[in-house]
């Protein structure tokens, strides 16, 4: 190879990546960036390589990477120049994701080509199957860096970014407990079958890939709109994320074969027993029955959505749990139906004061609310409450239960069973001179509460008192209103 072309480069990659023309993916950071930058963090993966005797080397800096350069035989796809299979995102220097992914290589690209490593003989295997590109490898790679968790914000989940139809129409089970696209295997399985059908059609990667990231309705809306049939024509009209999902993967491409990057063969020791549910059954009953981490069990069970066991699901426990899960299973159920799902006691409708004692009042004519309230020294809200009182309505005869203040002196109380409402006195208030008030003339709608309201310091019961009458009024009386 020659040294001049390498130097170049890498010259050429270091001019960019302080440009501003690298700076803009920095800020709009696509799901594919977030993944990339996020392998070596994402909690699934860590508890996968720390269950590896061999692990990718943290410290890993002894780079050697071979020269990069347009006709290298290494750059292909399909058996292909990468620049004919994607003639209209080929170029090492244009690429941002080339440049990103290059700048970030010593740091994730061991962990991510390690994990890859990892789950190659699973892709390998379905390729061949269905005679793909060995290339194709790279989509998890590229859309969710083996993150089952990751989502691209367009309905795309999981590894495979397949979205919900798609993932129904090509067999995984899709429930309010489980996501099969977090299933390794299994949506494996479904997105190669999904890219088969997909080229198929097309007969072109780049389409195929574009169809892929934002669907076959949107490929034929864009050709028909456009007059169009080549990537190349519809490209500039096509959503931020799938030319991301494209650039992207050429890039990885690139990355793949420019190193080996110190990968290491992962070979995490899971060992696990295998027990069927028969019921729906919370997680946290089993860990606080027989003291199992929901942390293990949901990396053993990485399809659940929520941290609950659906019936007939065949569950994975840690080894040595299977036997003390069946020996409990009884007093598993009976902890999370009579405790977890007890519902929790509403709180009271009524709320009785400390120092409450209940009277039953009846209404008579000319009363309201507020008059009884002040008569009782309560608040209307709280007869309200004591009595399930929608609003202020009430009728002559009805009977309120009122919970006034206790007596203090015991001699006082009733002692039958059967509250006798205490007679209104009609003799004036001697706290008040009975040469001092104002005169208030009764209008149409007025009662004894509202007018007492008018006047500060007074109440309904004052004016009662002072006036020598009940809470009956008519409309043009003329009532003395006692000055404090």
């Amino acid at each position: 190879m020659n040294s001049n072309i390498k130097a170049t480069f890498k010259y050429l990659l270091t001019s960019i990546i302080c440009s501003s023309y690298s700076f803009s993916i920095a800020q709009t950071k696509s799901v594919y960036l977030n993944e990339f930058e996020q392998v070596k963090t994402n909690t699934y993966n860590k508890k996968l390589i720390s269950l590896s005797p061999i692990s990718p080397d943290k410290n890993w800096n002894n780079y050697k990477g071979g020269e990069i350069y347009t006709t290298d035989s290494l750059f292909s796809f399909d058996s292909k120049n990468l620049s004919e299979a994607f003639p209209t995102h080929y170029g090492k220097v244009k690429n941002e994701y080339l440049i990103h992914y290059f700048s970030q290589k010593t740091a994730k690209c061991p962990t991510l080509f390690s994990l890859l490593k990892y789950y190659e003989p699973i892709i390998d295997a379905e390729l061949s199957k269905n005679d793909l590109p060995k290339e194709l490898k790279l989509i998890p790679v590229v859309c969710s860096a083996f993150n089952q968790t990751s989502n691209n914000g367009n309905g795309g989940y999981g590894y495979w970014h397949l979205n919900h139809p798609q993932a129904v129409k090509y067999g995984l089970n899709i429930t309010e407990y489980v996501d099969e696209r977090k299933d390794f295997v299994k949506s494996t399985k479904a997105a190669i079958k999904y890219i088969k059908d997909l080229y198929l059609k097309y007969n072109d990667w780049e389409l195929t890939l574009a169809a892929y990231s934002s669907g076959v309705v949107n490929v034929t809306k864009l050709f028909k709109r456009h007059n169009a049939s080549t990537y190349k024509e519809i490209a500039a009209f096509l959503p931020e994320a799938t030319k991301d999902f494209v650039q992207a993967f050429v890039a990885m491409n690139y990355v793949y074969n420019y190193d080996s990057y110190g990968v290491v063969q992962l070979s995490p020791k899971i060992i696990a027993d295998t027990v069927t549910i028969d019921r729906k059954l919370k997680i946290k009953a089993i860990n606080d029955i027989i003291k199992t981490k929901s942390s293990d069990l949901l990396f053993l069970n990485p399809t659940l959505i929520k941290e609950t066991l659906p019936t007939n699901f065949v569950a994975y426990f840690p080894l040595g749990t299977k036997n003390k899960f069946i020996e409990m299973k009884d007093s598993i159920y009976f902890y999370q139906d009579s405790i977890l799902l007890k519902p929790e006691p509403k709180a009271p409708a009524i709320v009785i004061p400390k120092d409450g004692e209940p009277y039953e009042y009846t209404v008579r004519s000319g009363d309201v609310l507020g008059l009884i309230a002040d008569r009782h020294n309560v608040r209307v809200s709280q007869i309200q409450s004591w009595n399930n009182l929608d609003g202020t309505r009430i009728n002559v005869g009805q009977r309120l239960m009122i919970y006034g203040k206790k007596s203090l002196n015991k001699t006082q109380k009733q002692k039958t069973k059967n509250k006798v409402e205490p007679k209104e006195t009609t003799k004036p208030n001697l706290t008040f001179n009975s040469s001092k008030y104002s005169n208030y003339t009764v209008k149409s709608g007025d009662n004894l509460w509202l007018i007492a309201k008018k006047y500060s310091g007074i109440s309904a019961q004052n004016i009662m008192d002072f006036n020598g009458i009940d809470g009956n009024l008519d409309v043009g009386q003329i009532l003395k209103i006692p000055k404090p």
